[in-house]
C-alpha cells in the first residue's frame, strides 16, 4: 500500500486526532500542542517530524503485511493436514450414522472455531474498509470471510448426515453454492459501492443461487426420505436439521440490502452491526446445537441397544442350558 500523499507531503488534515499525533511529535517542547501552524486546513510538520511519521506508517504497514502473510501460510498447513489425516469425505458419507454425526459435530466445531476468531479479528482496524455509498460505513472484512469460511461446512455436514442416499457430487455442489453467494455478496459490497449496477446484478445472481441450492436441499430431504418427506411434511431428524438451515439463513439477503452493504436503508452503525451479529449467532447456535443434540441422541439410544443385547443373549443361552 502507498503511503497517503498527504502524509509523504507532510501535511496532515486538520481533523487529524493530536493523540495520533503525539509519537511523531514528541521532540516538541512542552505545551507547544497547541501551536500547530495551519494553512488551508491542513497541519504542516517539520522534515524531521514528517520522516518520523513516515517511518512509523511504513512500520505499521510491513506489521500487517508480514501478520497477513503469516495467518496465511499457517491456515493453510491447517488445512493440509486437516485434509491429510482425516477421514476421506466418501468414506464418511457411506459410514454408519453415528460416524456420520460425529464427524458432522467435528465440521460444527471449526465453524465455531472460525468463527470466534474472525469475531475477534473484527476488534482489530486491519480488516477495516471504507465504503462511501452507505454513508461513510466502515465494512469489517473479516466478517464476510468468517462466512466464506463457515457456511459451506454447515451444508456439507446436511450432505454428510444424509448419507449414501445423497448423491456423492453433492459434497461439492452444495457447499459451492454458499460459497458463490457470499462471494458476489461480497464483491457486491465493494465493486458496487462506486457502480451501483454491480451491486444489484450481483444480489439478483445471488438471490437465484439462493433459491437453486434451497431446490437441491428439498431434493435431499426426498431422497434421505425416499419419497416419503418434503419441505412441507415429515418429522424425521434430517429434515428438521435442513429447514433449520434455510430459516435462519433467509433473513441475511434482506439484511444485507437494507444495510450499508446495500442500499443503504439503515444508517445506524449499531443496528447494522447488531443485526448481524444476531442473524449469525441464531443461525450457527441453532444448526450446532441442533446437530450435536441429535448425536447424542442416537447415541444414547445406540447405547441403550448394546446394553440390551447382552443380556437377552444370556437370558436365551441359561434357556437352552436348563439354567433358569
Amino acid at each position: 500500500r502507498a503511503l497517503d500523499p498527504d502524509v509523504a507531503s507532510g501535511r496532515l488534515p486538520g481533523a487529524c486526532s493530536r493523540r495520533d499525533l503525539l509519537p511523531v511529535v514528541a521532540g516538541r517542547e512542552k505545551g507547544a500542542m497547541g501551536d500547530f501552524q495551519m494553512i488551508n486546513g491542513s497541519l504542516i510538520l517539520t522534515p524531521e517530524e514528517k520522516d518520523r511519521l513516515v517511518a512509523t506508517e511504513a512500520h505499521d504497514q510491513g506489521t500487517v503485511v508480514a501478520q497477513i502473510f503469516s495467518g496465511i501460510f499457517f491456515s493453510g498447513v491447517a488445512g493440509w493436514l486437516t485434509v491429510s489425516n482425516g477421514t476421506k469425505l466418501a468414506f464418511v458419507q457411506k459410514a454408519a450414522l453415528e460416524k456420520r454425526l460425529t464427524v458432522c459435530c467435528f465440521l460444527s466445531t471449526y465453524v465455531a472455531f472460525f468463527s470466534a476468531f474472525f469475531n475477534f479479528f473484527q476488534l482489530t482496524a486491519v480488516d477495516d474498509v471504507l465504503l462511501t455509498a452507505g454513508g461513510n460505513f466502515t465494512l469489517d472484512l473479516a466478517r464476510p470471510i468468517e462466512w466464506i469460511m463457515t457456511c459451506p461446512l454447515m451444508q456439507l455436514s446436511l450432505v454428510l448426515m444424509g448419507g449414501a442416499k445423497i448423491p456423492e457430487y453433492r459434497r461439492y455442489l452444495m457447499p459451492m453454492f454458499s460459497l458463490t453467494i457470499l462471494v458476489l455478496g461480497t464483491v457486491g459490497a465493494f465493486f458496487g459501492d462506486q457502480i451501483f449496477a454491480i451491486k444489484i446484478v450481483c444480489f439478483l445472481v445471488s438471490c437465484c443461487l439462493f433459491v437453486a441450492m434451497v431446490y437441491f436441499n428439498r431434493i435431499q430431504i426426498v431422497e434421505y426420505s425416499n419419497g416419503q418427506e418434503g419441505i412441507l411434511q415429515g418429522d424425521s431428524e434430517f429434515r428438521k436439521a435442513t429447514i433449520l438451515l434455510i430459516a435462519t439463513w433467509a433473513p441475511f439477503p434482506l439484511w444485507y440490502m437494507v444495510s450499508p452493504e446495500g442500499i443503504g436503508l439503515l444508517e445506524n452503525v449499531l443496528i447494522v452491526q447488531l443485526g448481524w451479529a444476531f442473524l449469525n449467532i441464531v443461525a450457527k447456535f441453532s444448526f450446532i446445537f441442533y446437530i450435536q443434540r441429535v448425536k447424542d441422541m442416537y447415541c444414547n439410544r445406540l447405547k441403550t441397544k448394546r446394553e440390551l443385547q447382552p443380556a437377552k443373549s444370556h437370558g436365551v443361552g441359561g434357556r437352552h442350558g436348563g439354567v433358569s
